[in-house]
């Protein structure tokens, strides 16, 4: 808790709970701020609407960016409590952000927008019936957690006044002159209490626990409130091109310094941020001086105050105590290191005051910025952050004594830092998280460099090459376990694929076919083992599958090819056919007893549809006689009556009459079914034979971006998110194209998910599975810190 909030709690918190006049007085606040939202809006000039337009964008995009952070931070807080009503709690807050997300953003914007048609004062006065709709009731009307988040929040404000004065005054001012009610600082519909009220507004509808609330506003104050200061510029600068009052700066410029000694506050210091915090903050009047004569600050002073800028060596000594005297951490949380205050404390204990050279300056700003977003990667979990945070100081002292270490890409620190990183990505912490060896190696690492880096940079090269050997027995007991489930997985692959494309083969050549008992019985417990083993051992593409595919054909063929007209292909197709099925048979080790017994219920088949076609044919030869006998007695009537035996035309026809009915069931083409396919046609089947499940997901474009995603994702690291339980890090191992199966392992090498492409596809959509970043993290932070600084006058590679 910074000194503010204290102060805060000390003047508005009063001894007990609220009274009922004041509930009722709090109740009737809320009444006044809704009944203000349900009135009817002002209507704005064109040159207003301009500004409140491009306020409102600028405003939901930070806070699109708000709630990006607090859903990672969440998640995040989740996996390192080791409670699990908390956990549930947390995890039911990501569902109920998440569920409002649209609805906040549209409050929130909406709540600013109201203010421009009807402008209040969001920070009461010293009385609260001054100003009902204000937005912030009086502190000492307020539970516990409702003080904590108002607290935050009147600490946010203060803090903006404070940064942004001079700009909140001139947009004040330009407002003024454009909306009918008269506008100031406390009232200005986008100053920070109108911003931060309206915000807290619309969290109010989210009912969620106060660890997780205070999150948000956490994020909403890094995100957007301390970036105000550009929303301000973007609308004064757009109300000077609209032509209003575009030469106020000036003015204002000057009068806010006059009167003023450097740091007091609404001052806005020609120094950095942090430089102004440590004047304001910790600088001492010492009486007598070192010379004698009168009083002087004693401190860290801004540059070009008459400070005598401090040596680098002297900085470096300051650093180096600094480093010698940092507590040992073994918590699961980080912290930065806060150098400018720690340098203002050492100078006003010796009585001393001094500025920093502008590179210094820059440097320990950089490094800074490097280690938040150190802090922020989700890459690593929380207590391998905590011991990487604690390289802070190593690193800034390497780089203030060499101004060009951050164009150094091969420096031993850097990589160093960047090997740690690799080694701990995938890395879970359990309950005994202190005992395991990899978080107890870095803990080494890093107390070896704190206790050994004085200035041989040696250091970090000794201790890179032990980690390194470290790392490598590591990573080797893992690559054994992750083969080992890879091989699995691929075995159990290999397995289902041949199941399904023995099934296709069948399915092809049995389908709506009507087959004798022996026959099936020589495909199930036969002919599908010997394709199954070839379809193992050779494949798909070899000549061994096609050939037994073909015996496969052939089989199914030979009782069912029509009859008599396919007897002489028979006779040539049976002895090279019973070879080849035996010979199948024999190479499974079929006992002798069920081979014959199989082989001569073939037998028997083949020898009662030799018969059938012997009958067919015999009774055809008969019917062609019958035919001419009856057209030489049609010739012969007028000379000769023959008598006609009718009893046995009658009998012969019945009896042919059955047997067609009997050789209908063996043609291989009848009206309603297809013929046998060709080998060529069961092997485009089998390619497209595998085994895939949806789950019953939707389909996706060929062109859906996650997709297309899941084709380049090979040896990615992910955060897997599932709601009720913590995060899991870890990497795509495999994809086993068989089963149309991605599986994913953790740093162990264990298997911890299976997803099919759609499925894989859809969680990546939903952010079930996050991709987490690429590359080094010392150059990941060195790239995201360029970008959100921009030029610098230190030489950066990146």
């Amino acid at each position: 808790m910074d000194d503010m909030e204290r102060d805060n709690k000390k003047l508005f918190v009063i001894d007990g709970g609220a009274s009922d006049d004041d509930k009722r007085m709090t109740n009737g606040n809320r009444k006044n701020r809704a009944n203000l939202r349900t009135s009817a809006p002002r209507q704005l000039s064109k040159t207003v609407n301009l500004v409140n337009q491009k306020a409102i964008q600028w405003l939901q995009a930070r806070a699109e960016e708000v709630f990006a952070q607090v859903d990672d931070s969440l998640f995040s807080m989740a996996e390192k409590s080791h409670q699990q009503e908390e956990q549930d709690r947390l995890f039911l807050a990501i569902r109920a952000i998440r569920g409002a997300h649209r609805k906040l953003l549209s409050d929130f914007c909406g709540g600013v927008e109201e203010r421009f048609h009807a402008p209040r004062n969001d920070i009461p006065g010293e009385g609260f019936e001054r100003d009902p709709s204000s937005a912030l009731p009086p502190l000492s009307l307020l539970n516990d957690d409702d003080l904590e988040q108002q607290v935050a929040i009147r600490t946010m404000v203060s803090n903006v006044q404070r940064d942004q004065a001079e700009s909140i005054a001139s947009l004040s001012l330009r407002l003024d002159t454009l909306l009918p009610g008269k506008i100031y600082g406390e009232n200005m519909p986008l100053g920070p209490a109108a911003i931060c009220a309206a915000f807290a507004d619309a969290l109010d509808d989210v009912d969620i626990l106060l660890r997780a609330r205070m999150t948000v506003f956490k994020k909403f104050e890094l995100q957007l409130v301390n970036r105000l200061g550009e929303l301000y510029e973007i609308c004064n600068n757009l109300l000077i091109e609209q032509g209003v009052l575009p030469a106020i700066e000036d003015s204002l410029h000057r009068r806010s310094r006059q009167g003023r000694v450097p740091g007091s506050p609404g001052v806005v210091d020609a120094h950095t941020p942090e430089q102004s915090a440590a004047v304001r903050e910790g600088a001492l009047v010492a009486g007598g001086g070192a010379t004698g004569h009168g009083n002087f600050i004693a401190g860290l002073m801004p540059l070009g105050s008459g400070a005598a800028p401090m040596a680098t060596p002297a900085l470096l000594q300051h650093l180096g105590q600094f480093q010698m005297s940092l507590p040992v951490q073994s918590g699961a949380m980080g912290e930065l290191v806060n150098v400018t205050e720690l340098i203002q404390q050492s100078l006003v204990a010796s009585k001393q005051s001094a500025s920093l050279h502008e590179l210094d300056g820059e440097v320990i700003r950089l490094v800074d910025m490097l280690f938040s977003f150190m802090l922020e990667d989700r890459n690593l979990a929380e207590p391998i952050k905590a011991q990487l945070i604690r390289l802070q100081l190593p690193m800034l002292k390497l780089a203030v004594a060499d101004k060009a270490f951050f164009s150094k890409s091969g420096h031993p620190a850097r990589r160093l830092l960047n090997e740690l990183a690799d080694a701990a990505i995938g890395w879970q912490p359990g309950e005994k998280y202190l005992d395991d060896p990899l978080y107890h190696e870095i803990c080494a690492i890093v107390d070896g460099v704190l206790s050994e880096y004085g200035e041989d940079e040696q250091v970090f090269a000794r201790l890179l090459e032990s980690f390194r050997e470290f790392s490598a027995r590591e990573r080797k007991r893992a690559a054994v376990m992750e083969r080992r489930t890879i091989d699995e997985a691929r075995g159990s692959a290999r397995v289902e694929a041949a199941k399904a494309r023995v099934a296709a083969v069948f399915d092809a050549l049995t389908a709506e076919r009507k087959l004798p008992k022996v026959v099936h019985e020589w495909l199930d417990r036969v002919w599908g083992s010997v394709l199954f083993r070839t379809c193992l051992r050779d494949g798909t593409d070899s000549g061994s599958w096609r050939q037994h595919v073909l015996t496969a054909r052939d089989l199914i063929w030979s009782v069912a090819a029509p009859m008599p007209e396919s007897s002489a292909k028979m006779r040539q197709l049976l002895p090279d056919l019973k070879k080849r099925l035996e010979e199948g048979a024999q190479s499974l080790s079929l006992s002798g007893g069920d081979l014959q017994r199989l082989l001569g219920g073939l037998e028997a088949l083949y020898r009662e549809r030799q018969k059938l076609g012997e009958r067919v044919e015999s009774e055809r030869e008969r019917r062609i006689r019958e035919r001419l006998v009856q057209e030489l007695r049609r010739e012969a009537d007028s000379v000769l009556a023959i008598p006609v035996a009718d009893g046995v035309t009658s009998a012969a026809t019945q009896e042919f009459d059955v047997l067609a009915v009997r050789l209908d069931d063996t043609r291989e083409l009848p009206s309603t079914q297809k013929a046998l396919p060709a080998v060529e046609e069961i092997q485009q089947v089998v390619t497209k034979a595998s085994v895939t499940r949806s789950g019953g997901l939707t389909a996706l474009p060929e062109n859906d971006d996650y997709w297309l995603q899941t084709y380049h994702l090979k040896d990615s690291w992910f955060l897997l998110r599932q709601l009720e339980k913590l995060p899991i890090r870890c990497r795509l191992a495999a994809i086993i194209s068989d089963l149309d199966q991605f599986m994913f392992v953790n740093r162990q090498g264990a298997k911890v998910g299976v997803y099919s492409r759609l499925e894989l596809a859809h969680a990546l959509r939903d952010e079930e599975l996050l991709p987490l970043e690429q590359g080094p993290l010392f150059e990941r932070a060195l790239q995201h810190v360029v970008g959100s600084s921009g030029e610098s006058r230190l030489a950066i590679s990146v």
